[in-house]
């Protein structure tokens, strides 16, 4: 009697612990873009098939994200990108939403809500017309976004995440299209010292 009380009781800490585990998480991200051409880089993993994953900013028309913090509307007009550890395109999104905004006509912002199975994914958020075009998501190739300015609007940058089984959801950072990766002067030096030194190996041979 007494063991088998002990596995209900294991079993039933067990499932509520499950339970627990299973429960809507939710991550907002909020911020500024420095330039037009920024991209802002999420990652998050999905632990369960069929998960079901909304992905969509505030920035646009503002409005109150889901750690409860109000979002002023006027942030420039985003779009998102959804793929997977791969690298492939999953969903993109420009406009989606119909909410009014204060500053305009109409909200810009975008919406993007999937089902996912079990595997890591990476969310990228950009200004309208900066697209993915090819090659590594960090380093590829992006068109630049097609406003400059903002388009008169302010650089403020809103979004939230939330799923039932997600996990490791973090902001990785920002990602600058059209950089050069030019060696730092330091590096220079190192490097020519290493050729004066090859070339004065090569006469000491002599």
């Amino acid at each position: 009697g007494r063991t088998m009380k002990k596995l209900f009781a294991i079993a039933l800490a067990f499932g509520l612990s499950t339970a627990a585990n299973a429960g809507l998480i939710t991550q907002s991200f909020t911020g500024n873009f420095d330039d037009n051409d920024a991209r802002y880089y999420i990652t998050f993993d999905v632990t369960a098939d069929n998960t079901d994953v909304e992905l969509i900013t505030l920035g646009y028309a503002g409005g109150v994200n889901l750690f409860g913090t109000t979002i002023e509307d006027g942030g420039f007009d985003p779009q998102l990108f959804l793929f997977n550890s791969t690298g492939s395109l999953i969903e993109s999104d420009d406009d989606d939403s119909n909410v009014s905004s204060a500053f305009g006509e109409r909200s810009w912002d975008s919406l993007i809500e999937r089902s996912l199975n079990i595997g890591s994914y990476i969310a990228v958020l950009t200004q309208y017309n900066s697209d993915y075009q090819s090659g590594d998501l960090f380093q590829g190739n992006w068109t630049n976004a097609g406003p400059t300015d903002f388009n008169g609007r302010t650089s403020n940058y809103a979004f939230d995440i939330s799923g039932e089984d997600l996990a490791n959801v973090r902001g990785l950072g920002f990602n600058v299209t059209q950089t050069t990766s030019v060696p730092e002067p330091a590096s220079l030096a190192l490097l020519g010292m290493a050729l004066f030194g090859i070339v004065g190996r090569r006469k000491f041979k002599k």
